[in-house]
């Protein structure tokens, strides 16, 4: 049971995670899927339905002023971050795990050739325009490249890319220096 400290302590802990804005349409678009979340799970059926009108009215204003669909029936952990607001879909079958990022123009939802909505394990980066489709497990410290479409699984630690998707494993290869030292440009000068 959801009480009202979780609802207020989860709501400071969203407005942290967007830079402490209340400008940021990613802002209200988490309190209202939070608020939706708090007023679904009360008892008292007086005050659960005078929370669930207010939910409707304030995700249909989200909806019409962001472009962002969170169903409040889909299951999101905490330390979730919108990073752009602007036509983000999350189907209300999805699971996300802790500290997921989404960019805009992204679709999680389902496949109508098979039923079921993905899961996005914990620390998993969405980027823009992706769109990840039907029964599908993202695993753990995932990376969605920007416009690809994800219809198969994930797994842990690794990127999809491409249309449709596929798998790229990264071995920590090191990462090149920037630019030569002026020490190291004179000497291979003097050797030409």
């Amino acid at each position: 049971m959801s009480t009202l400290a979780t609802l207020v302590t989860q709501l400071r802990k969203d407005f942290r995670r967007h830079h402490s804005s209340l400008g940021a349409p990613t802002v209200w678009a988490v309190a209202v899927y939070r608020f939706g979340v708090w007023g679904k799970e009360l008892q008292n059926p007086i005050i659960k339905t005078v929370a669930s009108k207010a939910y409707g009215a304030m995700f249909l204003g989200v909806q019409l002023a962001t472009g962002i669909v969170i169903n409040r029936e889909a299951r999101i952990g905490s330390d979730f971050y919108l990073i752009h607001h602007g036509n983000t879909k999350i189907h209300p079958g999805v699971v996300i795990g802790e500290g997921c990022a989404i960019m805009h123009d992204v679709t999680i939802g389902t496949n109508m050739e098979r039923p079921g909505a993905p899961r996005l394990g914990n620390d998993v980066f969405v980027g823009a325009g992706a769109k990840i489709l039907g029964p599908i497990t993202i695993g753990d410290g995932a990376r969605i490249a920007a416009n690809s479409l994800v219809i198969s699984d994930v797994p842990a630690g690794t990127t999809a890319i491409g249309v449709p998707a596929r798998i790229l494993q990264y071995t920590g290869r090191p990462v090149p220096s920037a630019a030569p030292s002026a020490s190291a440009e004179a000497t291979a000068a003097s050797k030409s």
